[in-house]
C-alpha cells in the first residue's frame, strides 16, 4: 500500500470516528482498491492522535468539482505519478498535494515536474502546521497555514481567485451550486 492511500485513510478515520469506520471497512476498502486485511492492518497499527484530518481540505475542494484521492498518472516521460488529489473540472484538472509539516523546495520541486509532466492544468500545494510563511509568498499556489482551519480558510479565498481566474461559469456540482 503506498503513502498516499495511508494517509487518506487514516485521514478519513479520524475523521469519521472509528465506529462509523468499522461500519463500512468493505466500502472503503474498495474506495481505495486495498484488501480488507490491509485496512484492517492500517487501523490496528494507526495512533489516531497522531493522525491529521484534513477532510475539509476535501470537502472544499469537492465543492468546485469531481474529486479522485491518490489518483495514479502517467506523464509523458512515461513515469507514473500520484496525487493526493485531482480535482476535475469538466476536463480541467487540478492537482493537490498534502504536506503535514513544513514543505521543503525539493518537496515543491518535484511535485511540479510531476504535473507538467503529466499535463495537470493546475496545481495546489498545501501545507500545515506550519509556524512560518516562507514559501507561500513565492506564490498564491502554494498554502501554509498554522492549523486546518487555517488552510480551509486560505485555500477558499484561492479556489475563488482560481475560479475568476479561469473565467469559468457559474458551475453546479452535485446538484448544487458551487462556484
Amino acid at each position: 500500500m503506498d503513502e498516499c492511500t495511508k494517509k487518506h485513510v487514516l485521514s478519513i478515520i479520524k475523521h469519521s470516528g472509528i465506529t462509523r469506520i468499522t461500519e463500512s471497512i468493505s466500502k472503503l476498502a474498495v474506495n481505495f482498491d486495498i484488501s480488507e486485511e490491509d485496512l484492517l492492518s492500517i487501523l490496528k497499527n494507526a495512533d489516531l492522535n497522531k493522525v491529521y484530518d484534513f477532510e475539509p481540505i476535501i470537502d472544499e475542494i469537492s465543492r468546485i468539482g469531481n474529486v479522485k484521492r491518490c489518483t495514479h498518472v502517467i506523464g509523458e516521460s512515461g513515469a507514473q505519478y500520484v496525487f493526493d488529489i485531482l480535482a476535475d473540472l469538466d476536463s480541467f484538472r487540478i492537482a493537490v498535494y498534502i504536506k503535514i509539516g513544513k514543505p521543503n523546495l525539493k518537496e515543491i520541486m518535484k511535485f511540479l515536474m510531476a504535473v507538467y509532466d503529466a499535463k495537470i492544468d493546475d496545481w495546489l500545494f498545501i501545507a500545515f502546521p506550519t509556524t512560518e510563511k516562507d514559501f507561500s509568498s513565492y506564490s498564491t499556489n502554494i498554502i501554509e497555514a498554522k492549523d486546518i482551519n487555517d488552510a480551509v480558510k486560505n485555500l477558499t479565498v484561492v479556489l475563488e481567485d482560481k475560479r475568476k481566474g479561469y473565467q469559468l461559469q457559474h458551475y453546479k456540482h452535485n446538484s448544487r451550486s458551487v462556484l
